[in-house]
């Protein structure tokens, strides 16, 4: 997903935050990898080039990993830290999602974007049936991507997670940290944020009911809801 899945936190939070998102490499309007890189790294870089000394930062499945990463290496960029039905980066070269991966990719190339799409669209625990806007928006931005995924998503493959893995330094993390899920994504997945949740010390977890995958965007009212109070919250205890 590109940063327009974002669309109603940006939104929403720009009315009392500046707010920045941004396509990671590999997708959206973003360069397209050529070799080994590292996403961690790419936002450092970001936070150079906006002047930027510290922030909270947000990210989503994928983009909590990049967030655990980031703030493991650069702990005094991150004021607060919000990780939406995260995984983490060391999981990006596992072989059952390698597998995935490339079971995705072939599938593009031989039956079309067209079909992968609806592939996705009808596993429950991505986006509820019902929920329209929420299965079109994923629909237009998989159809922008195609190229990401008939070229076997490098995205993925070419990144470089941070060393040792992130999922052995969850208890570095010293950022405010509100660990967020839905009841009805994955129990994978609902496994691993759990697992996150309780690597990070003192970090606030929040389930959200009817939740799938895409959290953002199955409940963007509730999810921002639990994302502003607890950014209040972090504000009300900084000196």
């Amino acid at each position: 997903m590109d940063r327009r899945a974002w669309d109603g936190q940006f939104e929403a939070f720009s009315r009392d935050y500046k707010v920045i998102r941004y396509d990671v490499r590999g997708i959206g309007e973003s360069a397209r990898p050529d070799g080994p890189f590292s996403h961690s790294r790419d936002l450092f870089e970001l936070f150079k080039f906006l002047n930027i000394d510290r922030a909270h930062i947000a990210g989503l499945s994928v983009g909590g990993a990049i967030a655990i990463d980031f703030a493991i290496e650069h702990p005094e960029k991150v004021d607060g830290l919000i990780l939406a039905a995260s995984g983490v980066s060391d999981d990006s070269k596992a072989e059952a999602n390698v597998h995935g991966l490339m079971t995705l990719s072939t599938m593009t190339r031989t039956e079309g974007i067209e079909h992968v799409i609806k592939l996705v669209l009808d596993t429950p625990f991505v986006v509820s049936p019902g929920n329209e806007l929420a299965r079109e928006r994923i629909r237009q931005i998989y159809l922008d991507n195609r190229d990401v995924f008939e070229s076997g998503f490098p995205i993925y493959l070419q990144w470089e997670a941070i060393q040792p893995a992130a999922s052995l330094r969850l208890g570095n993390i010293r950022a405010r940290t509100l660990v967020i899920r839905g009841d009805s994504d994955s129990p994978a997945y609902s496994m691993l944020v759990d697992k996150i949740a309780s690597g990070i010390r003192g970090s606030s977890k929040a389930v959200i009911p009817g939740g799938t995958h895409f959290l953002n965007l199955e409940k963007p009212n509730e999810f921002n809801h639990a994302v502003g109070e607890f950014l209040t919250d972090v504000g009300a205890d900084s000196p």
